[in-house]
């Protein structure tokens, strides 16, 4: 059975809850390579620049996220609307006469090309979803590396070495910039389906005699 765009966008949002819950951090999936807590409270606060530094990012990681989520429930109501839209056509040209059932029908047509576009988007929205956990979780590994740095620096005991905290960073780079490649990519195909969509609207008003009268607000 083939799954809708919300019903595709649903499952990654569950994936990333779910990654949520398994990391326990507040911040995503979890990393192999992690520093306690504790060893960095035993420094001073004038010790640990870098640490907030890296931490101020992991933050911007996360309101990207946050964002994102946003844009898809936006998306999602965009649909509903237009839906309904659709709906209230249908009962206008059920007693329209002939030339303005005609004009009804091809603003039906505008409007399913906007849901069209809009399901598109969320597909993209849900790539877009993906990289935001691949970046956090990139971020989450540039913090983990400061307080690794920073512990190993003050001569704290601390087991795992500082090369094993770069090698995670740089796992995590190579996601991201080979998952960023996949978006950008789609980016450009979603702005062909907007082209699609665009051309339909502006057929709709050309052929009701408004041209761009209204473009915005229909």
């Amino acid at each position: 059975m083939k799954l809708s765009a919300k019903q595709r966008v649903r499952g990654v949002l569950l994936g990333a809850a779910l990654a949520l819950a398994a990391g326990g951090s507040g911040c995503g999936a979890s990393l192999s390579k992690t520093v306690p807590p504790d060893l960095i409270q035993r420094l001073p606060k004038n010790t640990r620049r870098g640490v907030f530094q890296a931490e101020t990012v992991v933050t911007i990681a996360v309101d990207r996220k946050a964002n994102t989520k946003r844009e898809i429930d936006n998306a999602e109501r965009e649909i509903d609307r237009t839906k309904e839209k659709i709906r209230e056509a249908e009962k206008r040209r059920a007693a329209a006469p002939g030339p303005e059932a005609e004009k009804i029908d091809l603003e039906i047509k505008m409007y399913q090309a906007h849901i069209d576009y809009l399901e598109e988007s969320l597909d993209h929205l849900a790539k877009r979803m993906k990289l935001a956990d691949k970046e956090l979780l990139l971020a989450r590994s540039q913090f983990e590396l400061e307080k690794a740095k920073l512990v190993k620096k003050h001569a704290i005991a601390f087991d795992t070495p500082v090369e094993d905290f770069e090698e995670q960073v740089q796992e995590m780079q190579a996601e991201v910039d080979e998952y960023r490649k996949v978006v950008d990519e789609d980016a450009a195909r979603l702005k062909i389906e907007e082209e699609k969509w665009l051309e339909v609207k502006k057929a709709y008003f050309s052929t009701i005699g408004e041209g761009t009268k209204g473009w915005w607000t229909e």
